[in-house]
């Protein structure tokens, strides 16, 4: 079974890639978070589903793509092997207007310790961009 630690670790390493923004390409970015996410990984963003990493990667370019200073920080982090919940805050800014968004993010892991599920939840609103 997956450990804490093992888990703890994984959600710092994803992290620390999607901060790597402002001085990495998305493409770099989404090959990292490659990296953590099992083969067979599935996703719901705000209960939209994402049946696997290539339907993600679309999204990531935008999303990454429009906020070249993109930052999350972890407001709360709770683990209880297999799962991981994620309370987070990303700012960063989008045609010079600032953009506050805080959501959460929910984890299931396999043994191996890759992603095998998740589940995010935000307020888009937070993301519509003002020209």
């Amino acid at each position: 079974m997956v450990t804490r630690e093992q888990i703890e670790r994984a959600l710092h390493q994803l992290n620390a890639i999607e901060n790597s923004r402002p001085t990495t390409s998305v493409e770099a970015i989404s090959a990292g978070i490659d990296r953590l996410m099992s083969p067979q990984v599935e996703g719901w963003r705000n209960g939209v589903h994402f049946p696997n990493r290539d339907a993600e990667r679309e999204l990531e370019k935008r999303a990454f793509g429009a906020l070249a200073d993109y930052h999350r920080t972890f407001d709360r982090l709770i683990i209880d092997p297999p799962l991981a919940c994620i309370g987070w805050t990303i700012r960063g800014s989008f045609n010079g207007e600032p953009v506050l968004a805080p959501g959460c993010s929910n984890f299931e892991f396999g043994d191996d310790g890759l992603i095998r599920r998740y589940w995010m939840y935000f307020n888009p609103a937070d993301f519509t961009y003002r020209s």
